[in-house]
């Protein structure tokens, strides 16, 4: 190899480098914020004398549940 291909080898292994460099350091620093806790009960109905009640999971999936006096 010649002075110009080692030169070129060296500054495309370098470039690689530093973009793994910055990606790395960007994928510490900037992670997302941790989600808000979305879980909640909330009465939506009434059937008979029961609360239909529902809860939504962090997930933000919806399970129903009754509750009667």
């Amino acid at each position: 190899m010649n002075d110009l291909q080692k030169a070129f080898l060296r500054g495309a292994c370098v470039t690689i480098l530093g973009f793994a460099v910055t990606g790395l350091l960007a994928s510490i620093f900037l992670t997302p914020d941790k989600p808000k806790d979305t879980s909640k009960f909330e009465v939506i109905a009434e059937y008979e004398e029961c609360n239909v009640i529902r809860y939504t999971d962090p997930t933000t999936r919806w399970q129903y549940f009754l509750k009667c006096p």
